[in-house]
């Protein structure tokens, strides 16, 4: 696919753009998209997301942009920007938020770890795992999106990543000079105008903003459900919520056994929540001679639950 010419991308059509894909999706799958939004994973401990991590550095990065002239140059400004760029192009929650996305659009089910395939060992260490970079998992977004027909997500990918700005500031090869960011080390010198680079981390900012606002919407806008809801095998899904949003769910079983999934502050619960050999998830529903064809709720009839 040839890679358009690089443009203005406004915030409004990457927010419609967004919720359509999300919700499109979440029509099709509502339980797997309700595991793509809580970023269902194993047993974590408060101070372990990088997610966060990132979101308030964010807020670090924006308070040092406010300083004035007189503490903060305009060349540090770029360098601040630049920083912002490479630590947005590389969270990975939200990668795996959007792949997870286009798997059930494409007929997919949710999965923990949906770039897991792309990365490799480490033959010189023993139990290691090297990641897959930030330009392979784009690149493999691209893939899915261009057949479910949202190819529209390949062009936005296009207008905000660049993988010669990322790998020249990552790797302090830069030089910001006059009207132009320059690097060495990849092969023969090269150099972007300002201006393009200038769009690109635009358009970067633009597409994360709205990508992070969809996130933290749809978990105030999922908390307005019903509580409980029956499933055709006689589970019950129970949606958690506090007075802000939705922050995990309960899958109770008639022999009032039940599954839980929840992330907060605190960190992550995950009871009975079983991740199978594909990358889906399952439950561990305790004994099968006690179920019965009814729905309860911690072992009481569901009407009660009500």
């Amino acid at each position: 696919m040839p890679i358009a010419p690089l443009r203005e991308v406004s915030e409004q059509e990457l927010v419609d753009f967004l919720s359509d894909l999300f919700w499109s999706a979440f029509r099709k799958a509502p339980f797997e998209v309700l595991c793509a939004v809580l970023r269902v994973s194993g047993m974590q401990d408060a101070d372990w997301d990088p997610f966060e991590e990132s979101k308030a550095a964010f807020e670090d990065y924006n308070a040092l942009l406010r300083l004035d002239e007189a503490k903060l140059s305009q060349a540090g400004r770029w360098r601040i920007g630049l920083l912002m760029y490479c630590q947005a192009v590389e969270m990975t929650a939200p990668q795996e938020f959007l792949a997870n996305l286009l798997r059930v659009l494409s007929g997919e089910k949710y999965h923990i770890k949906p770039f897991g395939s792309l990365g490799r060992t480490n033959k010189k260490k023993a139990f290691s795992w090297v990641p897959p970079s930030a330009s392979v998992k784009y690149r493999e977004l691209k893939r899915p999106a261009a057949m479910c027909n949202q190819s529209a997500l390949c062009d936005y990918i296009n207008q905000f990543f660049n993988e010669e700005i990322r790998n020249a500031f990552s790797h302090s090869d830069y030089v910001i000079s006059g009207e132009h960011f320059r690097w060495t080390e990849s092969g023969l010198a090269q150099q972007l105008p300002l201006d393009a680079v200038n769009l690109t981390v635009r358009n970067c900012f633009r597409f994360f903003s709205a990508l992070l606002w969809l996130h933290n919407q749809v978990l105030t806008d999922l908390k307005t459900l019903p509580r409980f809801h029956k499933w055709p095998n006689y589970e019950v899904l129970e949606l958690l919520s506090d007075t802000e949003r939705l922050y995990g769910f309960s899958v109770h079983f008639s022999n009032g056994a039940k599954a839980t999934y929840s992330r907060s502050e605190k960190g992550v619960e995950c009871t009975n929540v079983l991740f199978e050999s594909d990358g889906s998830i399952n439950f561990m529903v305790g004994l099968l001679d006690a179920l019965r064809p009814e729905w309860k709720v911690n072992g009481q009839p569901y009407e009660q639950a009500i």
